[in-house]
């Protein structure tokens, strides 16, 4: 059985990787300039929030549900990232949560493209029909660590979002393998990589690879809700190379609400490191 993102959807890891997305193609519509985006790992596009799997955990309502009430205006780009799954709801009620794609989409320009990969048949026909008549969104269904081979694109510039489900156990250095193909043909392109801390030797050996391997500037965002609870996830990280221009100081407001709204501890906290560069 597949790894099935419906029970976990909408929960703060879901809502900070959402932030940081935002924040990065908010940072690539600084330029007239058309860009592509490719997801590896796209999922089914929309996720039902009254749904079996999203009921059963309720991880929900610790993540997009603590930031929904109200008309609070957040730093962006988490305010634009809650403004987002408001429109698609159409109210107060939470119903469904948007994956990646969405946000991609609202940000996409008439000239600009988005390349979905998703490997799960059903999954990746889920997908397609979240988006049957936009002309600027393709879906490949296929395994997302090959999609190296679609790079780079013909825009030249653009984001790759690397998001898989970590039912490996090589998950880490498979991660790392694609962004090494994927850097070898679209080296001038922005990466992003999420990844849970469970393990954070695992996790920091992951990020000094990355960064070693690409010879670009590289950041690691970790956030932590502090949950006391064992045997869930309380951490993650997203692994950004080649970072947009002041991009830690873009994103730290958001990150700073986020950590106040979704606290579920004393130990709640948000990192932002600069990894160190190899250039020999």
């Amino acid at each position: 059985m597949h790894y099935r993102h419906s029970y976990h959807a909408g929960n703060f890891a879901d809502v900070f990787k959402h932030v940081v997305l935002c924040g990065l193609l908010a940072a690539l519509n600084r330029k007239d300039k058309p860009w592509c985006y490719l997801e590896t790992h796209a999922g089914a596009g929309t996720y039902d929030l009254a749904g079996e799997g999203a009921t059963k955990t309720g991880e929900w309502r610790d993540g997009i549900g603590a930031l929904i009430p109200g008309d609070v205006a957040f730093p962006e780009p988490l305010n634009a990232c809650v403004r987002l799954v408001k429109e698609i709801n159409g109210d107060a009620v939470l119903r469904a949560y948007p994956g990646s794609p969405y946000f991609a989409r609202a940000y996409a320009r008439s000239s600009d493209r988005l390349v979905l990969c998703e490997k799960v048949p059903d999954v990746a026909a889920a997908l397609r029909g979240c988006f049957p008549k936009d002309a600027r969104i393709v879906v490949h269904q296929r395994d997302g660590y090959e999609s190296h081979s679609l790079l780079p694109p013909s825009e030249k510039r653009g984001l790759v979002l690397v998001d898989p489900p970590f039912e490996r156990p090589d998950e880490f250095d498979a991660v790392a393998e694609f962004l090494k193909k994927a850097q070898a043909r679209f080296s001038g392109g922005v990466y992003a990589a999420w990844y849970p801390i469970k393990n954070r030797h695992a996790a920091g050996r992951f990020e000094r690879r990355v960064a070693r391997e690409s010879g670009k500037p590289a950041l690691a965002l970790r956030f932590e809700n502090g949950a006391p609870g064992e045997g869930q996830l309380r951490a993650c990280g997203m692994l950004i190379v080649n970072p947009p221009f002041q991009f830690e100081q873009d994103i730290e407001p958001a990150l700073k609400v986020l950590v106040q709204e979704l606290t579920q501890g004393a130990r709640a906290a948000y990192q932002i490191e600069t990894l160190p560069m190899d250039t020999t």
